[in-house]
């Protein structure tokens, strides 16, 4: 992966979860802190790293909002916690970075630096205000250790980091989710909580214990807006075609009225991670036999074909964290 590139993946990622914690406080502006709680759910180095050191979501949540109350308190502030709400980001808009915020994500990839997680929570370390410093103080940590640590993976997966390869219109992401195993395979290989997660569907059917589903898609938006889509593309039928429990399962989606359309396969394996699970989510838009002047066609839209892939693969990601967050 370019430079390029995985600074624009690793942007897109903590700028949905860091403005997704941001909603929970019912503030518009992501700041340092919320990229800190973004990083804890990353599933690359930066994420695995302040795991490993014990940062997890809850504990860095807790110290977020104790670091907040105590600089109220110190300049004579005593207000009562009302305590965060849930995600409300995918159904409200208007949120952005704070300029201390954007300074960070911007040293992250300059430099020569990558601007993947790691770059980012250097960054951080490093960022002048000392709010950073404070927080993870109150978890017991130091960026220094957590510098430390950063060298010590780095330095083993830098030689191991597989080359990228770009097949068909595909792509392969890894997730952090801030759940067991068991939950979350609960919630990923069961028809009936698709509409949980994949926002392509709003509705199930009851159907055979193996499938096929009968699935709708939404008739309105998550902030209420109603959506219009073309009648064909209401319905669709949902195959679970690979379930090997509890580490790997597959769904495949398609418009039985759209004779001519692309399904859509959509794959997960889990494996065990320090405070959760890791996900690894593969994306497939299967394409059908076309002429030679399509074929031809969609070769210069490739890359834009895969950053929509990417950006799909975002949204699955953001569904299934934000069950458990």
């Amino acid at each position: 992966m370019s430079r390029f590139t995985q600074a624009a993946a690793t942007m897109h990622t903590l700028s949905l979860a860091a403005m997704e914690e941001a909603s929970r406080l019912g503030v518009r502006d992501a700041d340092i802190d919320h990229l800190l709680l973004a990083l804890t759910l990353d599933a690359d180095l930066g994420g695995q790293v302040l795991r490993r050191a014990g940062v997890h979501l809850d504990a860095a949540r807790a110290a977020v909002e104790a670091q907040h109350a105590g600089q109220l308190q110190a300049v004579g502030v005593d207000a009562p916690s009302l305590g965060p709400g849930r995600i409300v980001f995918h159904e409200t808009d208007g949120y952005d970075w704070t300029d201390r915020a954007l300074a960070v994500l911007t040293a992250a990839s300059s430099g020569g630096r990558r601007g993947d997680s790691a770059a980012v929570l250097r960054a951080l370390l490093a960022e002048p205000s000392g709010l950073i410093a404070a927080i993870l103080r109150r978890l017991a940590v130091t960026a220094d250790g957590l510098a430390a640590d950063l060298d010590e993976v780095e330095a083993v997966a830098g030689s191991a980091r597989p080359p990228h390869r770009a097949s068909g219109i595909t792509g392969t992401r890894s997730m952090f989710v801030p759940a067991t195993g068991a939950d979350v395979w609960a919630l990923v290989s069961t028809a009936e909580r698709l509409p949980e997660w994949e926002q392509s569907v709003e509705s199930v059917h009851p159907g055979p214990a193996d499938g096929p589903w009968e699935a709708f898609a939404p008739t309105t938006a998550p902030d209420g807006r109603p959506l219009t889509r073309k009648p064909s593309l209401a319905r669709m039928r949902v195959t679970r075609v690979e379930r090997q429990e509890p580490v790997r399962v597959a769904w495949r989606f398609e418009h039985p009225d759209v004779p001519r359309g692309n399904p859509r396969l959509l794959s997960l394996e889990l494996e065990p991670a320090a405070g959760g699970t890791q996900l690894r989510a593969t994306l497939t838009w299967e394409t059908r036999p076309r002429g030679w002047f399509l074929r031809m066609l969609r070769a210069p839209l490739r890359p834009l074909l895969r950053g929509l892939v990417f950006i799909q693969l975002g949204q699955v990601e953001s569904g299934i964290s934000r069950v458990f967050r």
